[in-house]
């Protein structure tokens, strides 16, 4: 890793307002161009918030090209953390597989849930040139999985494994979506609307089957943001900072839940003075158990093809040591 300068960004002073609060983003993509880019621009959110959680592909290491910066980026997203003395839990998604073993959260008592959304479809992303490779890769993790092969815990480390294939086929790096791509192969443009129309469904599906006392769940991937209603479930998707972009954030306080357009001003980030949609949440008769989803990646990282995602993603590639 290149050394680099650290910037003198200084976070405003947290208020007693917002300290205990929690915010939810995604799809940052640090060190990508086009995207987040650079960790500093999220300095304000950082400071005003007890706890920032990332619900996966909090920065680009899955592509050759961007990951030295990538990992830059997001060690001075660390630092900003802890400056703030602001509590950090990375989710792993398909662009940072091993940035840390979680996969999916809960909060207030199991009524909120967090996952990265890329275990809702075994192609993990239909319109990518190597979907194929990744279903492949994602049915044969199943079909050779220990446990219940219909598991949470079987399916996102099947989605884990997908992702490796991804980067196995494209050589060094995963594939990235533009408008110009899209543009001059019309079919997956297709692909990607139909999986957009989809995707509340099937992030509905998913809660049912693994977090059936959740009436709030919050994902990303897609890209596309939204924040929709189905069978008495909310659904947020935070979107992402490039391609297609307007990102969300969720903000947590107690059970308020909330949800603001990101807003940019001066290059740095900060939250839409109202909400676009705000509710509280319920509270489950009894505490769920700690998810299973915590611990899965001991046994799938034994894997020869994980070992070279492991190496490829270096110093990032271990269990983050922000989560607790």
């Amino acid at each position: 890793m290149r050394r680099f300068c650290r910037r003198q960004t200084t976070p405003p002073p947290m208020s007693t307002e917002t300290s205990q609060r929690t915010i939810v983003l995604s799809d940052l993509h640090l060190g990508r161009r086009g995207s987040a880019a650079q960790s500093h621009r999220f300095a304000r959110l950082i400071a005003t918030h007890r706890r920032v959680i990332v619900n996966g592909d909090v920065a680009e290491l899955h592509h050759g090209e961007f990951r030295s910066a990538a990992e830059e980026e997001l060690a001075r997203f660390r630092e900003l953390c802890a400056r703030s003395e602001t509590r950090l839990d990375l989710v792993a998604g398909n662009h940072d597989p091993f940035v840390s073993n979680i996969r999916s959260l809960t909060l207030c008592e199991g009524s909120v849930y967090l996952t990265h959304g890329d275990a809702f479809h075994p192609a993990i992303a239909p319109w990518s040139p190597y979907a194929a490779a990744m279903e492949s890769a994602f049915r044969k993790a199943l079909a050779e999985s220990a446990g219940d092969r219909e598991s949470e815990i079987a399916r996102l480390a099947a989605a884990r494994e997908a992702a490796v294939a991804e980067w196995q086929a494209l050589g060094d790096g995963a594939h990235i979506s533009t408008i110009a791509s899209m543009a001059v192969r019309p079919h997956r443009a297709l692909a990607a609307i139909r999986y957009w129309r989809r995707y509340p469904t099937m992030a509905r599906d998913w809660a049912s089957r693994f977090a059936p006392h959740a009436d709030t769940l919050v994902v990303g991937h897609s890209h596309r943001a939204f924040v929709t209603e189905l069978d008495g479930v909310r659904i947020v998707n935070t979107g992402a900072y490039g391609f297609p972009g307007r990102p969300l954030a969720v903000v947590i306080d107690g059970r308020d839940v909330a949800v603001h357009r990101i807003e940019m001003e001066e290059r740095i980030f900060r939250l839409s003075a109202q909400p676009l949609a705000r509710w509280t949440t319920g509270a489950v008769d009894t505490a769920q158990s700690q998810r299973a989803s915590e611990s899965f990646g001991a046994d799938a990282t034994e894997r020869a093809s994980t070992r070279r995602m492991n190496a490829a993603a270096s110093a990032s590639a271990d269990r983050s040591t922000d989560v607790r």
